[in-house]
């Protein structure tokens, strides 16, 4: 039964090809305890059977199916597509791989009652493999200084955010997430032009616009599969689109002075952290990665110099 007395969240739910994981991602969503809720299906045209199953949600009266003729071409695309579609105060996005707790927009939407700078609500995702195995939690890849600033519940001022920001994407899943409508808007939305960061992207423009609340409990599961091992194309593309994020930011807000610098060296420690993940694809990508980074900074090797060092420090650090 919906309770309209809570406000309502819209749920932007990204099928495309992963029939295998549909039905239990899509569960998720409709069965959470929330009620006041809508979901709003944007299947990105699949070829794999997956539009058969959500044709089984006709009817449910939360949900809206959207089933596309012609595909998009990117996640980032499809969901933007349902943003004229969601009649919602919050936004959450949900993929049709990833699946949540049954309480995990609950829990969400009571930390924004805890401060009305809030603008973001995320918490910890379990990082699971294709048959629900849980491998770790994000929470475990997090630098020093997150972990002992957040090891419980808490407020992350907006400012701060962003220093986490230029080092790593400290939001790793879309999924885990809510957002203001009005500030996702604002913020520009999911950003079009990129590929596999659009959503490092987007919080960074949040971060300039709002403080964000940070929950210890994992209400999100986050899928890895086979796939995801990085091949020297997507190395390339990954570091080429952070460094484009990074620095067409720093344009776009006109940062100076040490943080400015905290931009470029985080830059340059996410490519050095791609090197040794992938030494071989990284070393083959080195050329083309480097002619083209050039363009946008021509000390990009004294930073790269300075970004390893930073990313060695945090290594160490861990141990």
């Amino acid at each position: 039964m919906i309770n309209e007395s809570q406000p309502l969240v819209s749920v932007i739910f990204t099928s495309y090809n992963h029939h295998e994981f549909l039905k239990q991602a899509l569960d998720s969503i409709v069965d959470q305890t929330y009620s006041n809720l809508e979901v709003i299906v944007i299947d990105d045209n699949s070829s794999d059977g997956s539009q058969e199953i959500l044709k089984e949600y006709y009817g449910r009266s939360n949900v809206s199916l959207h089933l596309l003729e012609k595909n998009t071409g990117s996640y980032v695309k499809a969901s933007n597509y349902g943003i004229p579609f969601a009649k919602g105060e919050f936004l959450m996005f949900a993929q049709c791989d990833d699946y949540a707790a049954p309480e995990q927009i609950q829990e969400l939407m009571k930390a924004f009652s805890i401060d009305e700078k809030i603008g973001v609500v995320y918490s910890r995702s379990n990082l699971v493999d294709e048959y629900n195995n849980i491998l770790v939690d994000d929470f475990v890849g997090r630098e020093k200084a997150f972990k002992a600033n957040h090891y419980k519940n808490s407020i992350i001022p907006k400012h701060q955010m962003r220093d986490y920001l230029t080092f790593s994407c400290v939001i790793p899943n879309l999924s885990a997430a809510i957002i203001k409508k009005d500030l996702y808007i604002k913020a520009g939305c999911l950003p079009k032009d990129y590929s596999m960061a659009a959503d490092w992207a987007l919080w960074l423009n949040l971060s300039e616009l709002t403080d964000f609340y940070y929950i210890t409990k994992c209400l999100n599961n986050f899928r890895q599969h086979g796939t995801t091992i990085r091949s020297q194309t997507k190395i390339k593309v990954q570091i080429e689109e952070i460094y484009a994020i990074f620095y067409n930011h720093l344009k776009k807000y006109n940062i100076t002075g040490k943080t400015k610098t905290k931009f470029k060296i985080g830059a340059a420690s996410v490519w050095f952290a791609y090197f040794i993940e992938n030494t071989k694809a990284a070393i083959i990508s080195f050329p083309s990665v480097t002619s083209s980074l050039f363009k946008l900074e021509k000390f990009n090797l004294y930073y790269l110099f300075l970004g390893a060092l930073k990313h060695m420090k945090e290594v160490l650090l861990k141990l």
